[in-house]
């Protein structure tokens, strides 16, 4: 839906403050702890030895003062070091990451190309100090497809490393390659092109009852015999003060306010929403959107915590 109001209609909400703070903080919140792990990983990524790195996030002024900044990076720093860790384990030691050129005919006579950075012996590497959400999984599967499509005869694979989202573990999601064999490749990568690209052109259109984490959840519970509308509802609903996709502020444009989970699964399927490459046992158009977009990436992806 963002992405519908963005690039079809020119609407942007941004419900943050542009206000410089004037005072020094005593104590980060949220996003600024981000902020000190993130920059605190691309340094160690780049080769920064460790107390290096802590020296020069000190030196920016970013920390609560003194004494008072080393609780920050006592959290934040033995994360880094663990998603850096399992990072360099990843890929073998070499020259940097190399680009790869993407070109796609597809079947209506448009061509998908781009470049895609990030990639080291035939993996695509994502590294970040962030949760391992749905978003970024999507993001690499996407990114996947693109270059199989692309490139069949390179065994690619995507990799995600991050913190888990129960706690500070590191949460490492793995897919691909996505077949065997050069043909096996090609197939499943024009295939799932395919159905990507018909979601993204009807996501154009209108915006579709598609959201990251309620979807993701929703397709998993769904695919592994669970109750899916109790995960996705969790994803979904708004409880004890911590924001859900209910609460985003394009979502509230779209459907005129917060609206709960039953509402949205109210939603019926359109009429060309069905058949080969659709599960029409899903009864709402929240669940068959999810299940075309999520189901054979679940099938390929490998999730571990460390």
């Amino acid at each position: 839906m963002r992405a519908f109001l963005r690039q079809r209609l020119g609407i942007s909400l941004w419900g943050g403050s542009d206000e410089i703070e004037d005072g020094l903080a005593v104590e980060l919140d949220g996003l600024e702890r981000w902020g000190v792990g993130q920059r605190l990983l691309e340094a160690m990524l780049a080769g920064v030895e460790g107390n290096a790195a802590i020296k020069a996030e000190i030196a920016r002024g970013t920390l609560p003062p003194g004494v008072l900044g080393q609780p920050v990076i006592f959290d934040v720093y033995p994360v880094v070091e663990a998603i850096v860790a399992e990072s360099t384990a990843v890929v073998t030691a070499g020259p940097g990451a190399d680009p790869v050129d993407v070109r796609v005919e597809l079947g209506d006579g448009r061509v998908l190309s781009g470049t895609i950075a990030g990639v080291r012996d035939d993996t695509l590497l994502t590294t970040t100090y962030s949760r391992v959400s749905a978003k970024q999984r999507l993001a690499a599967w996407v990114r996947l497809v693109a270059m199989s499509a692309s490139s069949p005869k390179r065994e690619f694979c995507a990799v995600t490393v991050g913190r888990a989202g129960g706690g500070d573990d590191v949460r490492v999601a793995r897919v691909g390659p996505l077949a065997e064999t050069i043909e096996g490749r090609r197939l499943t990568a024009t295939t799932e092109l395919a159905a990507l690209i018909d979601l993204y052109d009807r996501g154009m259109r209108e915006p579709l009852p598609i959201f990251a984490a309620t979807s993701a959840a929703y397709a998993a519970a769904a695919g592994s015999g669970q109750d899916p509308v109790g995960a996705a509802e969790k994803e979904w609903q708004t409880e004890w003060g911590f924001d859900r996709e209910d609460r985003e502020l394009e979502h509230q444009l779209v459907l005129g306010g917060v609206r709960t989970f039953a509402e949205l699964l109210e939603i019926v399927p359109g009429p060309d929403e069905r058949g080969d490459g659709w599960d029409d046992s899903e009864a709402s158009r929240l669940g068959r959107l999810a299940r075309r977009l999520w189901d054979r990436l679940l099938e390929e992806e490998e999730l571990s915590s460390r």
